[in-house]
């Protein structure tokens, strides 16, 4: 769960069984070789985040904390560990939050994250 890939009948799912939701990466997986950099590259978190005196990463997590998900991320860096603990002492506006709810949904992965930035062409037999 992100902001690009809300969850919404998930998130609903959970509401109306009293389960909860907990977000896993909900910041992509920067740098490896199954994620990419959609999240904390995304126009729209990084407007937000400029505007704020924020990171786009803070933007993404501090919309999460907002849905009432926990937040499972990971970072081996001190820096970024405090910074995205620091998303408690805000809230997101109600326009701010409306222009996450209206970002296009993408996937978590892509086939050329994990296949890398290759050209790549796929034959479907239409039989099939």
């Amino acid at each position: 769960m992100n902001p690009l890939w809300k969850q919404k009948e998930l998130v609903e799912f959970c509401k109306a069984k009293g389960v909860h939701l907990s977000a896993y990466s909900p910041l992509g997986a920067n740098g490896t070789k199954w994620g990419d950099n959609r999240i904390v590259e995304c126009d729209v978190l990084e407007e937000i985040a400029k505007a704020r005196g924020k990171s786009t990463a803070q933007v993404a997590l501090r919309w999460v904390y907002e849905q009432g998900a926990s937040i499972i991320s990971k970072s081996f860096n001190k820096q970024r560990m405090r910074e995205n603990l620091d998303i408690f002492d805000w809230c997101l506006t109600e326009e701010e939050s409306n222009k996450i709810i209206q970002l296009p949904q993408h996937k978590g992965v892509t086939l050329a994250s994990i296949l890398g930035p290759h050209d790549l062409v796929l034959e479907i037999d239409a039989d099939l």
